[in-house]
């Protein structure tokens, strides 16, 4: 595949990530999206989950907090991630090439791994969707009129088997466009040992492109492995877990979250 990502958009975007201008870029395009917003006042909860993520970042981590971003983009989650536990011990996981050698250029203090993580090992086809590289993943996922979908092989792999015994993980957030329950069913052993808390994405869509289902995602973690999920909301005002038909209710249009939280019981 050619090498066209030298003058990718994203770039450009990346750049401007663990600088002095990500903030305030940030705040212009909130301040620019707010017409676009308010066609869609229903979704007002979409609309500033960005906000209570970090609201939520700065409530849980702290200066020695070790962390792991699966599905890494552009970087700014990391970004987050080192602005508020400098001292922790990160790892990243980005199986885009061109996003992986960007990464380890900006975060060179950061384990960064070039390859895919789901619930066993192997080779995968991956899908980069070139003009919103974002949606890309290891399914292919419904495509704009003129949008390019390139793909590419992977290697894959399970957080157990590539994580060292004696490394303690506090926080892990997962963000691969439906694969969220194959990363977590290959992780079963890391959540046992250290009970970290997630953030995970999870959408109707992006489930049933792997074929999983919502009562699936929710079993494995409240059932099997004594989690909680909660709303950021819920969770940032010390409310209740969701059961389960308000996990399914916030799936559904208007959607109260794209972004859940999972804490050990």
């Amino acid at each position: 595949m050619k090498d066209l990502y030298s003058i990718n958009p994203d770039y450009f975007k990346h750049l401007l990530i663990r600088t002095p201008l990500e903030k305030p870029l940030k705040n212009i395009k909130t301040v620019l999206s707010r017409r676009k917003r308010s066609k869609h006042p229903e979704l007002h909860e979409i609309h500033i989950e960005s906000q209570r993520v970090e609201q939520f970042l700065e409530r849980i981590l702290n200066k020695s907090s070790n962390c792991i971003d699966i599905g890494c983009h552009l970087g700014s989650m990391l970004s987050e991630i080192m602005r508020l536990s400098p001292d922790g011990k990160h790892m990243a996981f980005e199986p885009v090439p061109y996003k992986a050698r960007w990464l380890k250029q900006k975060f060179p203090e950061i384990h960064i791994q070039e390859i895919g993580l789901s619930d066993k090992p192997g080779e995968a086809t991956f899908y980069i969707n070139t003009s919103r590289s974002g949606f890309s993943g290891l399914r292919q996922h419904n495509s704009k009129k003129g949008e390019n979908i390139d793909k590419i092989t992977i290697r894959c792999e399970t957080l157990d088997n590539v994580l060292s015994p004696d490394y303690r993980v506090d926080f892990i957030k997962i963000d691969v466009e439906g694969g969220e329950l194959a990363v977590l069913r290959g992780a079963v052993n890391t959540l046992v040992r250290h009970h970290p808390i997630l953030l995970f994405e999870c959408t109707r869509s992006g489930l049933s492109s792997f074929g999983f289902t919502a009562d699936e995602i929710f079993e494995f973690l409240t059932g099997d492995n004594s989690y909680s999920i909660f709303l950021i909301k819920d969770f940032m005002a010390d409310n209740k877990p969701l059961n389960f038909e308000q996990f399914n209710t916030a799936l559904q249009y208007p959607f109260q979250a794209f972004n859940f939280i999972a804490q050990a019981r």
